[in-house]
């Protein structure tokens, strides 16, 4: 079950938040008589609906109702003078509000004094405004009226968007977290969408802190999630000792197997067959009852996906096993320990992240590298244990294995088989050319391939065989050294070379035994 601990915030900066005021709603008043600005101030001086203040604001013209609506969106409500520096300077904006601006939320209430040049039902026809009004008739009543029902429309309206924006961003990010099949990507990927869903702003405060943990239903474990590509995947973590908040709803979730809400805190629980998920965090603002069913909508959505990664992973680390498996068996019949396979896959990766192969590109490598030589399957044993230098006849035999290898591994259908084929037949060709089995080139030979024949070479000559000893350190880099450019891609020899240590560390970690 992994748990992430999305936000944190300062408990007394919770409860100043909480006591802050709502914002106003912001009216806007457009008309070029001053008299008229004053007397709607005087008028709505006291106004208040749902427990927030009036802001007005004051363009003298249409175009500085431009200039003011262009820099803020957020204003509920319009009172428009019709007659301004032009007959139609007002009707004018509603258009530029509407066709240009796209903003169709605010409400516009049209105030003329000259209501025979611009008919009323003409102009509700022609213009997408939402109430028309002679200023003679415009009482402190009316005003009251007036904004009573258009911000309550406005509120409505802006409920209604923010419903639409939900649930497309709902479906956009359930979407994009069933295509993950790494259980790490997927927790990442589940946090940085619970943060868009809520709206919430990641920073050094509320984000910086972000963790996770996973809990197992039979034993009752819970680990730490870790993200860090360095670390491990999981690490002990004794539920008691979390804060006792957030320890009380863990406890609560994992006992009801629900969604559990507080006013800032809410758990999100998911769960599997093996293993659920628990999701927690903390917001500043209390979440709304469209922000609790759509974390109860989203909660569905991964628990169909929570199985279906546990499974993915069993097939993917069981693929890989029965790969290295079988690199070994290959090894074993040429009398080579096992682990030459395991340091190959490892320096192969190395070198493929030095390279600035992205991380799936760094795993296949990994995971495919160790059949590179699996077409010696097919080479009989009395040329692959021959203790002595192969005549030519014998030496034109073994070169076959890398275009075998590739015969037996191609055409699967699997990428990961589909990359080891690949390696199978590119690992023994040569920058210059005079490589086998095609006698490519440069970049020519694959770059999966050139990885592989470093890693190899690498761990061949190093590496006591039937028919040698293994090579000092300081020959191979010799070695290296005169044939970069003919052998081997130079800038993979540099790279190598540059972060030498690294490959050692490989190499010590997997001595033969």
């Amino acid at each position: 079950m992994n748990d992430m601990f999305l936000f944190s915030e300062d408990s007394q900066d919770s409860k100043i938040k909480q006591k802050a005021k709502k914002p106003p709603w912001k009216v806007l008043i457009v008309d070029d008589e001053e008299d008229v600005h004053s007397v709607t101030t005087l008028a709505l001086g006291s106004f208040e609906f749902q427990g927030r203040d009036l802001e007005l604001l004051h363009a003298y013209s249409a175009s500085e109702a431009r200039r003011i609506l262009t820099k803020q969106r957020d204003i509920a409500l319009i009172l428009l003078d019709v007659v301004m520096e032009t007959d139609m300077a007002g009707l004018d904006l509603v258009a530029y509000i509407r066709e240009d601006l796209k903003n169709y939320a605010v409400r516009i209430v049209l105030r003329t004094g000259q209501s025979g040049q611009v008919p009323e039902h003409q102009v509700i026809r022609a213009y997408d405004i939402n109430d028309y009004k002679n200023k003679t008739e415009l009482t402190a009543a009316k005003l009251y009226t007036i904004l009573y029902s258009n911000l309550r429309s406005y509120k409505d309206i802006n409920t209604i968007m923010r419903s639409k924006t939900a649930l497309e961003r709902l479906i956009i990010a359930s979407r994009g977290i069933a295509s993950f099949h790494s259980l790490k990507a997927f927790v990442n990927l589940t946090i940085a969408q619970v943060q868009d869903l809520l709206h919430i702003n990641v920073d050094a405060k509320h984000g910086g802190n972000a963790v996770a943990y996973s809990y197992y239903n039979q034993s009752q474990e819970l680990k730490r999630f870790l993200h860090h590509e360095s670390e491990e995947l999981e690490a002990e973590t004794d539920l008691a000792s979390l804060p006792p908040l957030k320890r009380k709803l863990l406890e609560q979730a994992i006992e009801q197997q629900a969604n559990i809400y507080s006013e800032h805190q809410f758990v999100m629980y998911c769960s599997g067959q093996k293993m659920s998920l628990i999701f927690f965090g903390e917001v500043e603002t209390p979440l709304t009852g469209m922000d609790r069913n759509i974390l109860n909508i989203f909660t569905e959505n991964l628990i169909s996906i929570i199985d279906n990664i546990y499974l993915h992973e069993v097939i993917d680390n069981s693929q890989k096993e029965l790969i290295y498996r079988l690199g070994e068996v290959v090894e074993s019949r040429s009398n080579e320990t096992g682990y030459h396979v395991k340091r190959v896959a490892f320096y192969s990766a190395l070198l493929a992240e030095l390279v600035g192969l992205p991380d799936s590109e760094v795993e296949l490598i990994k995971s495919a590298s160790p059949l590179h030589d699996i077409g010696k399957i097919a080479i009989p044993d009395a040329i692959l244990n021959k203790p002595g230098q192969l005549n030519e006849d014998e030496w034109e035999e073994m070169k076959t294995h890398a275009l075998k290898g590739y015969n037996i591994l191609n055409g699967a259908g699997l990428v990961l088989l589909d990359v080891a084929a690949t390696i199978a037949l590119h690992h023994h060709e040569k920058w210059d050319g005079s490589g086998y089995p095609q006698g490519l080139a440069k970049n020519d030979i694959h770059l999966y391939g050139r990885i592989t024949a470093i890693a190899d070479v690498f761990d061949a000559l190093g590496s006591a065989r039937c028919y040698k000893n293994a090579w000092p350190l300081a020959d191979i880099l010799a070695l290296f050294e005169r044939e970069k450019a003919k052998h081997f891609d130079p800038r993979l020899i540099a790279l190598f070379v540059n972060n030498l240590e690294r490959f050692l560390e490989i190499r010590d970690r997997y001595k033969d035994t």
